[in-house]
């Protein structure tokens, strides 16, 4: 294997564009490759040869993020090395067209050093979405399901129109788009929610050169009426009767065992992800101490005396790799609960109403039939508000920055507000009875004990 000493140096030319400069064994041997960016020479850092952090470069009418410009270079300087790589092993010293062409063929690039505006327009729909979606998700580390997500909403516009183009989309689209989901059914809130998925990827198409989408497009809002969503989630009495519910006709111990599961993402918060990767070692001193998969933060739980007794019972059965509980899967654990919940007879109606389009409909459920993983966590958090527990000790609990990150998991006010205004009904009772007690003989007091024995 021969030794190929390289170097590669990212630059900016005279006129703006971003290049990539490789050297190798010999000033003679060299390949400059241009990225197809171009960015503005104060907003260069020469040190670290890159755009600098947070800036946008506009040149020659294009405009370029940082993020686009050094995400271009890194992949420029990847392939090179990659491709010196493989000459390496393969005994062979490329000459300047062998290495452009290998670097070119491997970045899915033509012969030409250099993509024109016109190269770029070249991309169509499903072109865009797939270079976005690469982007867009090495920048924010998307999962699969965020990607997912994205692919569903740009999936919707090419079925609303087969033809549209990433370089012709016009206001025309938008409402075209708009009308299309309602014909569909699709929720109001629903709708909203893929045109904001939508407008994000045109707002990024526009910072590419060659593209200019306009105004009215990028902040083109439905106007739809949307209402506050229906938060379920178990009251406190229905939780208590779930965890201590027997099941008697449950020979594998499938119910029993999602019910557990279930109630212990209740009592701690713990989202299903967490649940699914809990172990011994994040059990320390009463508590729950572990970072959060989907959002990192550092959650830590006081384990409550049902928490503790679920962790009891299924001491010395962790699974071969350590984690706590044997879950198959999230969606079969969803599957589960919601036997167990019909069993339990956990069948409070759920009243939804929403709008499609201008159209407000209704729809009920039994809560059995809707429960799912998440609204454990709902019900850790309505259950502690309602007991008075303040905000900010269930947000540490839960691992949410601030208090309107947490609305979502909150019934709109009035289901905590009816458990606080309960203690009303409950103290004036209570006053009236010590009233009469302090009038009562010793007799009187002995038969009302026996009494509330008896029915309490």
């Amino acid at each position: 294997m021969i030794k190929i000493n390289f170097s590669i140096r990212p630059f900016v030319k005279a006129n703006g564009q971003v290049a990539v400069r490789a050297r190798w064994n010999s000033k003679k041997s060299e390949v400059t490759f241009i990225t197809g960016a171009y960015a503005d020479a104060s907003k260069w850092d020469d040190d670290l040869r890159k755009a600098k952090h947070g800036t946008t470069h506009v040149v020659r009418n294009m405009s370029f993020t940082y993020y686009d410009i050094n995400g271009r270079i890194a992949d420029f300087k990847q392939t090179i090395e990659e491709t010196f790589a493989k000459c390496s092993l393969a005994n062979t010293m490329p000459t300047a067209s062998e290495l452009k062409s290998m670097v070119n063929k491997a970045l899915g690039r033509n012969e030409h050093e250099e993509a024109t505006p016109e190269e770029v327009k070249k991309k169509n729909m499903k072109q865009m979405i797939a270079w976005f979606l690469d982007e867009c998700g090495r920048e924010k580390n998307w999962d699969n399901q965020a990607k997912e997500k994205y692919t569903q909403a740009f999936q919707h516009i090419t079925k609303a129109n087969p033809h549209i183009k990433p370089d012709k989309i016009t206001i025309e689209h938008m409402y075209k788009l708009k009308n299309w989901y309602i014909k569909q059914g699709f929720r109001n809130r629903t709708i909203n929610k893929q045109v904001t998925m939508l407008k994000g990827f045109l707002k990024w198409i526009d910072t590419k050169q060659g593209y200019n989408i306009p105004s009215a497009v990028l902040n083109f809002e439905t106007n739809l009426k949307v209402l506050p969503k229906t938060v379920t989630f178990l009251h406190y009495d229905e939780l208590l009767r779930f965890a201590h519910f027997e099941f008697t006709n449950d020979k594998s111990g499938r119910l029993t065992r999602a019910r557990d599961f279930w109630c212990f993402m209740a009592f701690t918060s713990l989202r299903i992800s967490d649940l699914l990767q809990l172990s011994t070692n994040h059990i320390m001193d009463g508590r729950i101490e572990m970072f959060a998969q989907k959002t990192g933060e550092h959650l830590y739980i006081p384990l409550t005396e049902e928490a503790i007794a679920i962790l009891d019972k299924y001491r010395g059965k962790e699974t071969a790799d350590g984690h706590i509980f044997d879950i198959p899967s999230a969606q079969k654990l969803n599957d589960a609960v919601k036997d167990a919940a019909k069993v339990v007879g956990l069948d409070r109606i759920i009243t939804e109403v929403y709008y499609v389009g201008t159209e407000r409909k209704e729809i009920s459920y039994k809560f059995c039939d809707i429960i799912s993983n998440h609204d454990a966590r709902r019900t850790f958090v309505s259950c502690s508000l309602a007991m008075g527990i303040p905000a900010e000790v269930v947000m540490k609990c839960t691992g949410h920055s601030n208090y309107n990150t947490m609305k979502p998991y909150i019934e709109t006010a009035t289901e905590t507000q009816t458990l606080q205004m309960e203690k009303w009904n409950k103290n004036q009772y209570r006053s009236q009875i010590i009233n009469l007690l302090e009038d009562a003989d010793e007799d009187k007091l002995k038969k009302i004990l026996s009494y509330l024995k008896r029915v309490v």
